[in-house]
């Protein structure tokens, strides 16, 4: 077992996720909990979103789902990889919802429908160029109406590619693109369009269900103006060596990290195994105390090197606790000087680690 330490605050999470409820209203507000929850465990997760009034989830993978149904028998679950190579069977004995991604996926469904009618949600694409139909082969499907109601669907989504960003032009030939494919969808079939940053764009966007996730586990749904979330995680790692520097001389592999002589380097038993980024040497901080501290040279496997020459000789001893992720530096902020996304941190960072949920 690794000495890393993960908390996770389960009660701002579930505050996270009604503020974004709130800001959803009139729509309903699903929570997204693939991966692992973010990395933060699926199954405690979604008991505390839950019990905050979350009735709709989306998942990932139809494994995801299984697990996730075991934990909580009666919302809705949506599957958002769809059939995979899956049996549909699969779905409607564990009353999941896939969402059909292709026409390949629509005939199978269709068959399977025949004799156990269940519902799903259909992905159509207004711009990731991922996952979801065409727009004509989605207005050829609802040319169709007898094969539409035999697939019976509840819910039609699409994702927005640019949605952190509230002036990007991208958002509003989004919106009219899929107002102008569902033009002709049935009323009683729900909408879905906006994800976590979605919902800071206004009414027009919403629909009737916005799906929240990366906000919830409180990374910034709005990049470059304060993050009105509430922090979720703290990791921290024990200091295991503190180190007096007498001569000047290089850290870490390929020497690419200097200290002073005179200056003093505390030593941090985690590392890129347990998912601190590699290349956060030399841009990122770790928080020791009330203090931040510099990461210097390349970030180990296993541990992490930090100049603590400005702290207090008596703030810092062996054994105390260096928070990779803490009050004074969230995910965000370690994902920007590791060149990479919150997403990335949440889902990696502490990986290994035993994870405690506070009270």
């Amino acid at each position: 077992m690794r000495d890393i330490t993960r908390r996770v605050f389960l009660h701002s999470l579930a505050d996270n996720y009604r503020q974004l409820r709130n800001l959803a209203n009139p729509a309903s507000c699903a929570a997204v909990v693939k991966a692992n929850g973010y990395g933060l465990g699926m199954v405690p997760v979604s008991q505390a979103l839950h019990a905050a009034g979350c009735d709709d989830f989306f998942v990932a993978t139809l494994a995801e789902g299984e697990q996730l149904r075991q934990a909580l028998p009666t919302p809705t679950i949506f599957v958002l990889n769809g059939l995979g190579h899956h049996p549909p069977q699969r779905f409607q004995q564990a009353q999941l919802i896939p969402v059909l991604n292709s026409g390949e996926e629509i005939a199978i469904w269709a068959e399977a429908n025949h004799s156990t009618p269940s519902p799903c949600s259909l992905h159509v694409d207004t711009g990731m160029q991922r996952l979801g139909l065409p727009g004509h082969e989605f207005t050829r499907l609802l040319a169709d109406p007898q094969l539409l109601q035999r697939l019976n669907p509840v819910l039609v989504m699409s994702h927005l590619i640019n949605s952190e960003l509230s002036t990007a032009a991208t958002n509003d030939e989004q919106l009219k693109l899929f107002n102008d494919l569902l033009k002709n969808l049935p009323p009683e079939i729900n909408r879905s369009l906006s994800n976590s940053s979605g919902i800071f764009l206004g009414d027009p966007f919403k629909f009737d269900l916005c799906r929240a996730g990366a906000a919830c586990y409180g990374l910034n749904p709005l990049p470059g103006q304060t993050n009105p979330m509430l922090p979720v995680v703290e990791i921290s790692a024990p200091i295991i060596q503190i180190r007096e520097v007498h001569e000047s001389g290089k850290v870490g592999y390929g020497g690419t990290g200097k200290i002073a002589a005179g200056g003093r380097l505390a030593t941090i038993a985690a590392g890129y195994a347990d998912g601190y980024p590699r290349h956060a040497g030399g841009n990122a901080t770790i928080q020791i105390g009330e203090w931040l501290a510099p990461v210097v040279g390349r970030v180990s496997m296993d541990l992490i090197s930090v100049d603590i020459s400005h702290l207090p000789r008596d703030a810092v001893e062996v054994g105390d606790p260096a928070y990779l992720l803490g009050p004074l530096v969230d995910a965000d902020a370690l994902a920007k000087a590791a060149g990479t996304i919150g997403y990335e941190i949440l889902t990696g960072l502490g990986r290994l680690a035993e994870t405690d949920y506070p009270e």
